[in-house]
């Protein structure tokens, strides 16, 4: 299968001020968020591994450290594209309790050669924390940083060769709305639950 020749980052951001605490441990159907990401990840990419230091223990987890800690998600993408060892590769905030590896499999499949970066766009908002990266991108990564950016929605408007797929495109994998969901808050932790139980609910 093409996407397992492919690295998975997961993006391990540590606390959250919103959630108040770590908000990677926090559990979604009795798994945790970070569990959740990394074993989607896993079923699409050859080798994953959990930039940062956030959530619990993960077992069998490749954890990097993360270079530039406290400079926010743009480092993380850095060491992770540092790391990898294949040239495409997925990166996943790890509050993303419906990704799947469809919308994975995907956007990596998109990724071909000229292609920097394939990016889901919902009209109102890029994602860049659930993309394809191609690896030599880093080299751009780390000059962005080295310059005082940390926004990766400003890293991607320098790069020339971005990829990005609106929602038409997206809904081959499903509800958008749903796939990039992320738990910033307790108010957000309530509703993914409600979402999961009544998705269990209609079988």
């Amino acid at each position: 299968m093409r996407e397992m020749e492919a690295t998975g980052v997961v993006l391990a951001g540590g606390r959250s001020r919103r959630m108040g605490r770590d908000k990677l441990p926090l559990k979604i159907g009795g798994v945790t968020l970070l569990d959740r990401v990394h074993g989607v990840l896993s079923s699409r990419c050859a080798e994953v591994m959990v930039v940062g230091e956030g959530g619990a223990a993960l077992a069998g987890a490749h954890r990097i450290p993360d270079l530039r800690p406290g400079e926010g998600p743009l480092a993380g993408i850095e060491a992770g594209l540092l790391a990898a060892s294949h040239r495409r590769v997925f990166v996943a905030a790890g509050d993303m309790p419906f990704l799947t590896g469809e919308i994975v499999g995907g956007l990596l499949d998109l990724l071909s050669e000229g292609i920097q970066a394939v990016v889901p766009n919902m009209g109102l908002g890029i994602h860049p924390l659930c993309a394809a990266y191609a690896r030599e991108v880093r080299p751009e990564v780390s000059t962005a940083l080295d310059g005082g950016v940390r926004s990766v929605r400003e890293f991607l408007r320098g790069l020339p060769d971005v990829m990005y797929v609106g929602e038409s495109q997206l809904r081959r994998f499903g509800d958008p709305n749903l796939l990039l969901t992320n738990v910033n808050s307790p108010e957000d932790l309530l509703q993914a639950r409600a979402a999961l139980d009544e998705g269990i609910a209609r079988g």
